[in-house]
């Protein structure tokens, strides 16, 4: 179907390609929106004129630069930026705006802005010549023709279906603006059957499908046939439900936020990690210089240091937060806010948030030589009960097993890097658990969540390590602290002849699927959030997550404002229908069908209280049909299709 298609846009556009444009392309919004998708089995022929003038450039799309404040109280107001609110200040390049969360977005793409019709005679010209017809006999797939709607009915395309055996045709034209309550099923049939003068069979099979518009990223899909002679055109009783959500991270929810940036975060030092690892062939300067930490709005040395040490010595409480008492269940808001402001219970989780607000890397590093000292001095009371590599070395070393490590190259990052992982993962997992939309077991997938370098048991042997090559003030000398076994994952160590206990553990692969499944798991979030703060339909959350998280997860190199996750969900009619009763639908697509052995004549009726059409292409509609509100009145076009048989 496409190879033969192809030949016949390839003999059309020399023929034409001079004097218009053609493309061998996806339909466009607005034909899809007519039409519908499923009227189209894949890319079609699309002609029409192409007018760039006054039309502004394309914008690039955002990205997101990272950089270090000296001074944390400097807060830039700058609104051409983002920035994050924890610990990580981001700016935007200047074609980013924070009106993009307040101005709603075009029903079309930018660059169908840039199409002009055709006059209809030139169109017809086109489509009835007997060349045209005869390009390949083979051919499958259907020709658009862009029209200017400047004749009497308002035509906006003209279709050529190159079916086998059959003479198919088809045309759209602009029906003007109607009010609500003129859509009638009398009146859609007498249009449908004026086409059926010559046609036999009087049977009528209606497809009908209603949106209803919550939100302008959050909609309701419901859609059902009938082959009733005068079939109701509302039905939430027994149609098909499809919830349809657009999360996008530059309008992330205030009470979500926070967890976004720590993901932004993690990424960016995952990111820092792999260049620094790319750079082995490089020179020392060159590498020094890739020693980076840029996501810390900075924190003195001295304040540091009492965290850290408060940290290690205070005694944790019995749990993290508050459980639900009496029966009663928090709904996923309240769940989100206790967990955000929640004080972590594991020493790790504690270190993340304080380790983060570094500066740099040089007070990264020195961060965690003041923690292995505290560790290795003072009589511990909150020993680590993560299972990280970090956990483990601050354990051996307050059990005087470990001498204090001397750490280099990407080693703080990549124990910074991993603490961040499980503490993020989980906050996520407390929402999901004390909310009641599903269990720790069915929010993670172990393979991405558990830590690849422990043994099978989880734990480290229990050897004494040497302290004899310790790290002392008076020496740069690494230290060589011993395993009697060897770890797992074939680690490369400097001597080949022994086998040393690694300071940090990073495998870009694992990371990249950790980050992966924890966006995953924050979009579901999001979706869930979206649903309960605008349809409040709790009795779905268990089966919306499921589906959600059944998904592939999205592996990205950056998180910026750019990104946005789509979903369809289907619901119960019985679930949306007190919501949605007694509200017109935002789009309506009415489609009724009738045909015998010889003919088949097809009739949609697409409204919209939207204009789907580009300012170029909608000119010649007439707009000021009824001075009627515009919440009350429906954009209408017809699509008439007629396929004879040969």
């Amino acid at each position: 179907m496409t190879a033969h298609l192809a030949n016949v846009y390839a003999s059309l556009l020399r023929r034409y390609g001079e004097t218009y444009t053609l493309l061998y392309t996806k339909p466009s919004t607005y034909l899809t929106k007519i039409v519908g998708a499923d009227g189209f089995g894949g890319k079609v022929v699309f002609i029409y004129q192409e007018n760039r003038n006054n039309k502004a450039d394309y914008a690039s799309p955002p990205k997101l630069i990272l950089k270090k404040e000296d001074n944390a109280t400097n807060v830039d107001l700058d609104l051409t930026g983002s920035p994050l609110k924890d610990d990580c200040v981001v700016d935007a390049i200047e074609d980013m705006s924070l009106n993009i969360k307040l101005l709603a977005q075009n029903p079309w793409q930018l660059q169908e802005e840039c199409h002009n019709g055709l006059s209809v005679e030139k169109a017809r010209g086109i489509i009835c010549k007997e060349e045209f017809q005869c390009v390949d006999p083979d051919a499958k797939g259907s020709i658009w023709i862009l029209c200017n709607a400047a004749d009497k009915e308002k035509t906006l395309l003209l279709e050529y279906e190159f079916i086998p055996g059959f003479f198919s045709r088809g045309i759209i034209t602009y029906n003007g603006i109607v009010h609500v309550n003129e859509v009638n099923t009398q009146s859609l049939m007498r249009q449908h059957l004026a086409l059926m003068n010559k046609l036999n069979s009087p049977s009528v099979e209606t497809s009908i499908e209603n949106i209803y518009q919550i939100k302008p990223y959050i909609s309701v899909r419901c859609g059902w046939t009938s082959t009733a002679p005068l079939p109701s055109l509302i039905d939430l009783t027994s149609c098909d439900v499809t919830l349809s959500q657009t999360f996008r991270v530059n309008a992330c929810n205030d009470l979500t936020e926070d967890f976004m940036n720590q993901l932004r975060i993690l990424t960016v030092i995952k990111n820092d990690i792999t260049a620094y690892k790319n750079l082995d062939n490089a020179d020392i300067e060159a590498r020094n210089a890739a020693l980076v930490y840029r996501c810390g709005c900075g924190i003195e040395m001295d304040e540091l240091r009492e965290n850290i040490s408060k940290a290690v010595r205070e005694i944790s409480g019995f749990c993290e937060i508050d459980s639900a008492e009496d029966g009663f269940e928090y709904d996923i808001e309240s769940v989100i806010q206790r967990v955000k402001f929640r004080k972590p219970k594991d020493l790790t989780d504690k270190l993340w948030d304080i380790m983060k607000r570094c500066s740099s890397y040089k007070d990264l590093k020195m961060a965690f030589t003041l923690l292995f000292k505290c560790a290795a001095h003072c009589n511990i009371v909150n020993t680590p009960t993560n299972k990280n590599r970090l956990a483990e070395i601050i354990t051996e070393v307050a059990n005087r097993r470990l001498a204090i490590p001397c750490l280099t190259g990407t080693e703080p990052l990549e124990l910074l890097l991993e603490i961040g992982l499980e503490k993020l993962y989980k906050d996520y997992e407390l929402i999901f658990d004390e909310s009641k939309i599903c269990s720790a077991t069915d929010l993670k997938g172990r393979s991405l969540f558990e830590l690849r370098h422990n043994d099978e048991n989880g734990t480290m042997p229990n050897v004494r390590m040497s302290l004899r090559n310790a790290v002392r003030p008076d020496t740069l000398a690494m230290r060589k602290t011993l395993l009697h076994n060897k770890t797992k994952g074939g680690d490369k160590f400097e001597h080949n002849e022994t086998i040393g206990f690694k300071n940090s553990y990073f495998e870009e692969t694992e990371v990249a699927e950790r980050l992966a499944k924890l966006l995953q798991v924050h979009c579901a979030l999001e979706h869930m959030l979206m649903i309960h703060v605008n349809l409040n339909l709790s009795n779905v959350y268990s089966d919306v997550c499921e589906q959600l998280l059944s998904k592939p997860p999205r592996f990205l190199d950056n998180i910026d404002e750019s990104l946005s996750d789509e979903i369809e969900i289907s619901l119960s009619a019985h679930d949306v229908r007190d919501y949605l009763e007694d509200k017109d639908p935002h789009v309506r697509r009415i489609s009724m069908r009738s045909k015998n052995k010889l003919r088949e004549i097809k009739s949609t009726f697409y409204y919209s209280m939207d204009n789907i059409c580009p300012p170029n292409i909608s000119e010649n509609f007439e707009t000021d049909e009824k001075v009627i509100g515009k919440e009350n009145t429906y954009y209408s076009w017809i699509y008439r299709k007629i396929k004879t048989l040969h």
